[in-house]
């Protein structure tokens, strides 16, 4: 599913009260969402709308959404909040668990709904059977993702030996496992790691130059807020040193050599499961945090050829999609 489809689908005393335990006849109920990038897509259509509207909810008649942006910086994340409370908000989506955390600095009774690499390591619900607060959602694993980037760079670059990881610390516990993940990957393939410190997006161009100094044949990337905001300006860098790339978030859309994660498409519709549950007055509290069951395979064939690389014919059998 191409990125600006989908955040265009979701996106768009300072304590509330929670919502009634029951759904309220007649009310037109109001979804605060929070983005990192301006939203493309209407509000009203996507697979979201199109999954809530299976469930009997009409948008514009039972529910409407306000979308904002903090426009990649995460400080802003509670200022918008609070203005989206001001609106009389009864759910909030965000995607990201700081993104999550920084919610619930104004408000720790209107339902979050998230998507997130890891909710559980991120601090933001004990379990996921019960997140026992006002957070819940569904986990991409972003950060479990590692291994298998690398073993898929593998295939296409036989001679792969040196590999950069392109992150920004900005959720150290997620940061930690993605390395754990990949250095043990790496250990099994005989790949050798390179982790600049990447603080912001004004940083990514010095990051892939030391990338192609330090003799690099591909990089990781970690998705972040930040990174998320700027895929564009990443996927360009990474041609621009003749890196192949790979993201478990819709980087190959903007001309990244792959993409490897969840099947957005689900990730949608388990959102509007989520949602609709939340508006017939079941508390986050009690709504299990899901997680994905399929997974999506992205390869553009054109940055291939620009790269000079030659997909293999079982890779190719196996994607999902195919940018030409």
């Amino acid at each position: 599913m191409e990125r600006r489809a989908f955040l265009g689908t979701l996106t768009g005393g300072l304590l509330a009260a929670p919502l009634a335990q029951a759904q309220q006849p007649g009310k037109v109920y109001r979804i605060g969402s929070i983005g990192e990038v301006h939203p493309t897509t209407p509000p009203g259509q996507g697979i979201f709308y199109d999954r809530m509207r299976e469930l009997g909810w009409v948008y514009g008649r039972d529910y409407i959404l306000e979308r904002r942006t903090y426009d990649g910086q995460v400080e802003h994340i509670p200022d918008v909040a609070a203005e989206l409370i001001r609106w009389g908000v009864d759910v909030f989506f965000v995607s990201g668990s700081v993104q999550a955390g920084r919610v619930q600095q104004v408000t720790r009774t209107i339902p979050i709904v998230a998507q997130a690499g890891d909710l559980i390591a991120g601090g933001r619900a004990p379990s996921l059977a019960r997140p026992g607060g006002n957070v819940t959602g569904i986990q991409t694993l972003g950060f479990q993702f590692a291994g298998k980037h690398l073993s898929l760079l593998k295939e296409v670059i036989p001679s792969f030996s040196r590999a950069g990881i392109l992150w920004t610390g900005l959720d150290p516990a997620i940061g930690a496992v993605f390395m754990q993940e990949a250095e043990a990957s790496a250990k099994v393939l005989n790949v050798q790691l390179q982790v600049p410190t990447v603080p912001s997006a004004g940083d990514f161009a010095a990051a892939f130059a030391a990338f192609q100094r330090d003799r690099a044949q591909a990089v990781l990337v970690l998705r972040s807020p930040v990174i998320a905001a700027h895929f564009k300006i990443v996927a360009a860098l990474a041609l621009k040193h003749s890196l192949p790339a790979i993201c478990d978030s819709f980087l190959a859309s903007y001309g990244a050599l792959m993409t490897y994660g969840v099947n957005w498409s689900e990730v949608a519709r388990s959102l509007a499961d989520i949602t609709d549950t939340i508006i017939r007055g079941v508390k986050p509290s009690e709504i299990p945090i899901q997680q994905p069951t399929t997974f999506w395979l992205t390869l553009n064939l054109k940055t291939a050829k620009t790269l000079g690389l030659t997909i293999p014919q079982t890779l190719l059998q196996r994607a999902d999609e195919v940018i030409q």
